[in-house]
């Protein structure tokens, strides 16, 4: 219940402000952004917290994220700068898993904010650079076998104090990675969305004092927390098991890596159990707590209500258990820069256990996972060093009442794609194919979403290529009679005799100009039995070419030539 001294209307348009600043400062990242993965794939959040470190609101738009930035800051207080050591104008920065990044590509900037001499809050952001140095181009190395391999890493340090600028931290930033321009430029657009929250905030604490605004972001929390634990109250209590695997670890080739979670419904809360997922792995696809953390806030937030607002109230309801030295709980200084397939394994295997729960709810499994792309060398189009990244998604598994969605990065990922066109006129490459996978979504009465086929070609020689992907052993699940999508793949040349089929974690590759690459993303699950599919849905997708001939005779059972 809202306390009867807080107006709930007040509250509302306080709440609300709050989110408006995270957006505003969400804009004004990516609009300021040099690199695509930036400026096109928005692999950034920003957000708002308290003078604790309590998140107060984030955007909308990476749920990796979630809950990792607020543990991050409360350890940057509790063990690094004391409230007494913060001041106006600082921009704290950070990128070290083990103190709470992601992954060491994933910088977070926090900016305290204060009115008059008074701190009230915090506005940070976290943003996924292009290249921080290591021993692969994107700092995406498939085969590293420790953390220093993945690139540069920075404790928590003042880049600027008081408003002055750390000179000596800039240059050992821009002397360790591969574009300094673009990663300094993301940096700085990180400080220009951090100035522009701290400006918002202050003109809302003043025009309704510190006191009002912190009465309020408590009763904030405590109606989050509320409306979650009223949701949850609606779940049958139990507990409810699923399972599955990453392909390898990049390292241990094709040695099955257990992954496996055990959900309890008790009363108002969510416990989520993974200490029987397997032991660390030798490659770089452990996940720090943190980051394992958002893989239980973002499914809790999927199986409750969207509307309820996403703030520290939002993860007292859920509880998480690990195991240290497994894989989702690793010990220093095993490598993690792959954490992103593990995570969204891990949540379409916590979606399967919830749908024990809640029958008729949960999609179909997706892709769950993500196909990166990295290519580093010398670019003519500026005579420098070039990193282009690019993350492609696949299919989402197809819902209860419709199908699913094709060619997007689901989950905790929610990364939009690089187009084209803006790759090819930044960088040496030439885009041949860009379309769906056909039929490798799941049939089923829901078709499950498709995933994509995407094919380049080198203009320039002597380039290193690193692919990080998984879900070719995997077969994405079908749920209800729905048949299970496809998997994919990867080939160097295709249709030409230098064809090879790559494996699925590939570092350090040197392509030629004139190499082709092309790849295939994982589909997703069917929801139904096929054959209670829509005839007029089963036409439409032939005709579009969603399934091909042999699947609209072998599954649908109809011929193309009666249509």
């Amino acid at each position: 219940m809202i306390p009867k001294d807080i107006n709930p209307i007040l509250m509302e348009v306080v709440g609300h402000s709050f989110i408006s600043i995270a957006e505003e400062m969400s804009a004004a990242l990516q609009r300021t952004a040099y690199s695509s993965i930036v400026r096109e794939a928005l692999d950034f959040s920003t957000a708002v917290f308290d003078q604790e470190g309590n998140l107060i609101a984030q955007s909308d738009n990476i749920p990796t994220h979630l809950g990792s930035m607020g543990a991050t800051l409360k350890g940057i207080l509790k063990n690094h700068y004391s409230i007494d050591q913060i001041f106006d104008g600082d921009q704290i920065i950070i990128n070290h898993p083990y103190m709470g990044a992601s992954h060491s590509p994933d910088i977070l900037l926090f900016a305290p904010v204060f009115v008059g001499h008074t701190l009230v809050g915090f506005c940070g952001s976290m943003c996924h650079h292009v290249d921080v140095g290591g021993s692969a181009p994107g700092s995406a190395p498939g085969d590293a076998t420790e953390l220093y391999q993945e690139g540069l890493l920075i404790p928590p340090l003042k880049l600027y104090e008081k408003g002055i600028e750390n000179q000596t931290l800039f240059s050992i930033i821009k002397a360790n990675v591969r574009m300094p321009s673009y990663t300094l430029g993301d940096l700085r657009s990180q400080i220009s969305a951090n100035e522009v929250g701290k400006k918002r905030m202050k003109n809302l604490y003043e025009k309704y004092s510190i006191k009002t605004i912190t009465d309020i972001i408590s009763a904030w929390f405590d109606y989050s927390e509320m409306r979650i634990r009223e949701k949850i109250k609606e779940m049958e209590e139990g507990f409810y098991v699923a399972s599955g695997h990453l392909d390898d670890d990049g390292v241990e080739k094709d040695v099955p890596i257990h992954l496996e979670v055990k959900i309890t419904i008790e009363e108002d809360k969510l416990i989520y159990d993974f200490t029987n997922c397997a032991p660390q792995s030798r490659g770089p696809f452990n996940v720090t707590k943190e980051t394992v953390n958002a893989v239980a806030y973002y499914v809790t937030r999927c199986v409750t209500d969207s509307t309820i607002p996403q703030n520290e109230g939002a993860y007292k309801t859920v509880e998480v258990k690990l195991k240290e030295g497994t894989i989702v709980n690793p010990i220093f200084p095993a490598p993690v820069s792959g954490r992103y397939h593990t995570i969204m394994r891990l949540s379409d295997i916590c979606l399967e256990a919830l749908s024990l729960a809640l029958p008729e709810r949960i999609p179909a499994a997706s892709n769950a996972q993500a196909t990166t792309v990295a290519l580093g060398g010398h670019n003519p189009k500026t005579n420098d060093y070039f990193v282009y990244y690019e993350l492609n998604g696949g299919g989402m598994g197809a819902r209860p009442i419709k199908d699913g969605l094709s060619g997007i990065d689901v989950h905790v990922g929610n990364c939009m794609n690089v187009p084209i066109e803006t790759a090819e006129l930044e960088y040496p490459l030439l885009f041949q194919r860009y379309e769906l996978h056909q039929d490798s979504g799941g049939m089923g009465k829901h078709r499950g979403g498709l995933g994509i086929v995407r094919q380049l070609k080198m203009l320039e020689d002597n380039l290193t290529l690193s692919i990080r992907g998984d879900a070719e052993t995997t077969y994405p699940k079908g749920y209800y009679g729905g048949l299970n999508g496809l998997p994919g793949k990867k080939i160097l040349n295709p249709g030409t005799t230098k064809e090879k089929r790559l494996y699925r974690k590939v570092t350090g590759l040197k392509v030629r100009k004139g190499d082709v690459l092309y790849f295939e993303t994982a589909g997703s699950g069917g929801y139904g039995s096929p054959l209670e599919r829509d005839r007029e849905k089963v036409i439409n997708d032939w005709k579009n070419g969603y399934i091909s001939d042999r699947t609209l005779q072998e599954v649908y059972q109809i011929n193309p030539s009666e249509i």
